[in-house]
């Protein structure tokens, strides 16, 4: 669930507004993940042209991993913990930097920053790991100067959703549950294999494509169609698929294709009216999503059911 309030932020952690005031450089929050209605992961987009910046002071000290995940390369990253000068070099893209706040992390950058900041609580790696009945994840690790080629195609994605206003806010939560198994798994060493859900009851199936039938325009997230499937989020993204063969993001994008079909077929509707209709925000996402599905856009497509005799 995306939370908006700035006063909210402030009180949850080191990310957003907070961490680019502390970084002194421009940054969008993109992802607030609610996980057992409390935050589990948050990313900030961090961009900065300068190419000299001062030390910054310590990060404050709390119960949670800062990932940084550099999406460009960096002339030099130079760190403390504690107070005591860690590391210092050149980064290369789609390199990490993992780091428990409780170590009060400072940071000097030089050259061009771009990079995207996860915040990731202690407690939601612990309530991850019960979902699963393994041990709680103790520590995140990732070897340094090693790109993690996994995290930089769902950043990728991450920027891409995020950036469109009408984005389908189930695809945001997918990617943030993906995000958070592949923390777990490959920094955390969280073992899921052995612990894969199977697939739906039939009474979960059916509510949960009811619930995304009925609210095909509004901002729908996995939290809510999990809850009504007494299922946590991650729980029920995996067992979705077992069941339908396709992520959730994915039936509700087919379920509004195939709304804005009739409303094209009936010739009475505006584009940009079809768009709000079947939940696509506004025309331009309504053009691409559609295009990606059948090849046409809906002008063409419209155009050709028109003309079938």
């Amino acid at each position: 669930m995306l939370m908006k309030s700035s006063t909210t932020k402030e009180k949850l952690g080191f990310f957003g507004p907070r961490v680019s005031e502390h970084f002194g450089m421009p940054g969008r929050s993109i992802i607030e993940f609610q996980l057992d209605g409390e935050l589990g992961l948050a990313a900030t987009h961090l961009s900065c042209e300068r190419r000299f910046r001062d030390r910054t002071g310590p990060a404050p000290c709390e119960d949670a991993f800062l990932i940084l995940h550099q999406l460009d390369e960096l002339e030099c990253r130079s760190c403390w913990l504690g107070g005591h000068h860690h590391s210092s070099g050149r980064v290369e893209a789609k390199e990490v930097d993992v780091l428990d706040l409780r170590d009060t992390p400072q940071w000097q950058f030089r050259g061009r920053f771009e990079a995207l900041q996860f915040y990731i609580p202690f407690r939601a790696l612990s309530a991850f790991a019960d979902q699963y009945g393994s041990r709680p994840i103790s520590t995140l690790r990732w070897e340094a100067g090693v790109p993690d080629r996994i995290l930089g195609g769902l950043s990728d994605a991450l920027i891409q959703a995020a950036a469109v206003a009408s984005s389908n806010q189930l695809l945001i939560d997918q990617l943030a549950i993906s995000l958070l198994t592949h923390f777990a798994e490959a920094y955390g060493g969280l073992d899921t294999a052995a612990t894969q859900p199977g697939r739906l009851a039939a009474w979960q199936e059916r509510r949960a494509k009811e619930i995304m039938t009925m609210r095909l325009a509004s901002a729908l997230t996995i939290a809510q169609v999990a809850s009504e499937c007494r299922l946590t989020p991650s729980h029920f993204a995996r067992a979705f698929r077992r069941s339908v063969g396709v992520a959730p993001h994915r039936y509700l994008t087919q379920l509004r294709i195939g709304e804005a079909k009739k409303h094209l077929a009936a010739q009475h509707s505006s584009l940009s009216d079809i768009a709000l209709i079947c939940g696509f925000g506004d025309q331009s996402h309504f053009t691409r999503v559609f295009r990606q599905f059948t090849g046409v856009s809906p002008g063409a497509w419209r155009r050709q059911v028109g003309n079938s005799p």
